[in-house]
């Protein structure tokens, strides 16, 4: 009999001993993979920092010899600086969604607000102050991170709810963030099993309502894939406030005296806008304008042609009593222009914000000397939409 307990007891050893070999392979494993993740992203990541070098150059001699960057003549004229334009979901203040690299977060993408692009400006890393990662218990807040191109992508437009089926790629809503994974089981009442793909997380498998799913999409190339129907979309019917600041600019005021605002001859993001006054219409849609900032070395206005595409109507006042706040998309006075921006930093001496504006730089500004961003659209002023 005792034999047998001895059998047993090898038998028992000898299984622990297999299970901690086992799990030392398995964890030999793991870390294989994880650094094998990690040089692919490594390698996307020079990648990418090598396509914008070549996409910085090109564009540099692009402007230089059209002669975008340019300095005005002892006539008064005006610089205007060279900048690098991203895309418009790496503006700064956009939404974007964010897989980080972190242990425990790795197959889930975190919704993180654009601050800016990290230096030097062809760099593939930026800024950003996620929404629901990385709170500072002690100070309430969240600091910024320096996150790679790669790992950044636009957030998805809201979609509808809608019915899935067995099999459906989608993501799930859990632990503040965006989990993908499929659709292995249909419930009652609008309810699914749905199945992770990521290896980090425990239960492989959890119970989700229809309002925490939504359909997997890629974001490649610019693109989503596949790419939302009009039909999932959910749009809503936003009422806007009717008040004065919606003015409609109608041909008939574009007469002379009529204070207006023109764009410099920058496109995108790195456009400014200047007081003038219209001086007289010269047709086709085209008028001279008197600037009011720019002067020439007499202290005379300078005057210009200028299409009606680049003139709006001076923006009217949003006042700002007490002060601006972080992520606030403003507008800035500099070089004579009002050149659009974002709150990066409230400092506390004599109301000063550090700024980050569309051309890459970022500089301090007196609370009068900044002013909310407003959009000309379609003949009415709007407010940017708060991005918290």
């Amino acid at each position: 009999m005792l034999g047998k307990w001895e059998q047993v007891s090898d038998v028992n050893v000898n299984l622990l001993h297999e299970n901690i070999r086992l799990k030392e392979e398995n964890s030999k494993l793991i870390k294989q993979v994880e650094a094998k993740e990690s040089l692919i992203a490594e390698e996307l990541d020079n990648l990418v920092k090598t396509q914008n070098e070549l996409a910085t150059t090109k564009l540099v001699l692009e402007k230089f010899n059209s002669t975008k960057r340019r300095t005005m003549s002892q006539k008064g004229k005006y610089t205007i600086g060279l900048g690098i334009e991203d895309p418009p979901h790496l503006q700064p203040g956009s939404r974007v969604e964010i897989k980080p690299r972190g242990f425990g977060y790795r197959g889930a993408w975190f919704s993180a607000i654009i601050i800016k692009r990290d230096t030097p400006i062809y760099s593939n890393h930026f800024v950003v102050k996620f929404t629901d990662l990385y709170l500072d218990k002690n100070t309430g807040t969240r600091p910024l991170k320096k996150m790679s191109i790669v790992f950044i992508r636009p957030q998805p437009s809201p979609q509808r709810p809608r019915k899935f089926k067995i099999g459906d790629n989608a993501d799930a809503y859990h632990l503040n963030g965006w989990w993908e994974g499929v659709i292995v089981v249909e419930l009652k009442d609008d309810n699914y099993v749905f199945l992770f793909h990521s290896e980090y997380q425990w239960p492989k498998c959890l119970v989700f309502g229809v309002s925490q799913l939504r359909l997997h999409r890629t974001w490649f190339g610019g693109y989503w894939m596949p790419p939302a129907l009009e039909s999932e979309l959910d749009v809503e019917e936003v009422q806007r406030e009717e008040e004065p600041t919606k003015i409609t600019m109608e041909m008939e005021e574009l007469s002379e005296g009529a204070l207006v605002e023109v764009a410099n001859d920058e496109d995108g993001f790195n456009r400014a806008w200047f007081a003038a006054i219209i001086v007289k219409p010269v047709g086709n849609n085209r008028y001279m304008i008197q600037y009011d900032t720019v002067q020439t070395e007499d202290n005379t206005g300078l005057g210009k042609e200028m299409d009606i595409v680049k003139i709006r109507p001076r923006p009217p006042d949003i006042p700002v009593p007490d002060q601006f706040e972080m992520l606030d998309q403003v507008e800035a006075l500099y070089k004579g222009g009002w050149w659009k921006g974002v709150i990066i930093n409230v400092l506390s001496n004599d109301s000063k914000y550090q700024v980050y504006l569309a051309t890459h730089e970022e500089m301090e500004f007196k609370h009068s000397n900044l002013r909310l961003h407003q959009d000309w659209v379609h003949g009415k002023w709007t407010k940017p939409s708060p991005v918290i």
